[in-house]
């Protein structure tokens, strides 16, 4: 009996061993278990982050291609501005020149006409002058051979 029970204390020896062996490896694959699965959700919240990251590059991306259209929009609309009012301004320096050569042209006229006026009013008047100096010097005379008449 000594036999069975020195048998049987090492049977439960090593059962007990054995179930603290057990009990080490449950509890490191529990351990595990629960660093699988921090793991897991650690892996699942960085998907999660790239996807939101991804969504709002891709916002980004798009934001950023609409402002510049947008820009190539306001910069066209701006070039086409401008060229109109380069349009209209050399329309308005044609229209200037072109009354500038009208001021010119109808100066020259009317100083034409004005010297033409004034030959033919100096012409008047020296006539009218040559036909008052010839009536009073025909007054002379007529004084002169017939005083009486005049006084």
């Amino acid at each position: 009996m000594k036999v069975a029970r020195g048998s049987s204390s090492q049977l439960e020896a090593d059962v007990a061993k054995k179930k603290t062996e057990t009990d080490q490896l449950r509890a490191e694959v529990e351990r595990f278990s629960g660093l699988a699965k921090d793991e897991e959700e650690k892996r699942h919240k960085a998907v999660s982050l790239l996807k939101t990251v991804r969504q709002k590059l891709v916002k980004a991306e798009k934001e950023r291609d609409d402002a510049l259209k947008e820009a190539a929009t306001a910069k066209e609309a701006q070039k086409t501005e401008h060229d109109k009012e380069q349009l209209e301004r050399e329309k308005l320096q044609g229209e200037l020149n072109k009354l500038k050569v009208e001021k010119v042209v109808s100066l020259a006229d009317l100083r034409a006409q004005f010297e033409k006026d004034m030959t033919v009013s100096k012409q008047r008047h020296e006539r009218e002058v040559a036909a008052l100096r010839g009536q009073f010097e025909l007054e002379t005379v007529a004084a002169k051979v017939f005083p009486d008449y005049f006084f």
